[in-house]
């Protein structure tokens, strides 16, 4: 079973490992409507529409860790990425 997530330029935009400067985060491009930016109801009278944020879910030590954490959480992280669809 494929998952719909955001797509930019036909590429599918999911979770990495971003290590940079000493800094390790998993970063994502989560639903808007789902993590509470935009509200449900405009979506769905189409006043608003669901866009891809790119956020930082979470912070580790190192990057061997981050990908422990995304592995762990990988389900939960996919279902923040699928965008909110009126049908």
């Amino acid at each position: 079973m494929k998952i719909k997530v955001f797509k930019y330029k036909g590429e599918d935009l999911l979770p990495y490992v971003k290590s940079e400067n000493g800094r390790h985060e998993v970063i994502a491009a989560v639903s808007s409507v789902r993590i509470g930016e935009t509200e449900r109801q405009l979506v769905k009278s189409k006043h608003c529409v669901d866009y891809p944020r790119w956020v930082a879910l979470y912070v580790g030590r190192t990057e061997k860790e981050c990908v422990r954490w995304l592995d762990k959480h990988k389900t939960l992280v996919l279902k923040l990425c699928i965008p909110y669809e009126v049908f």
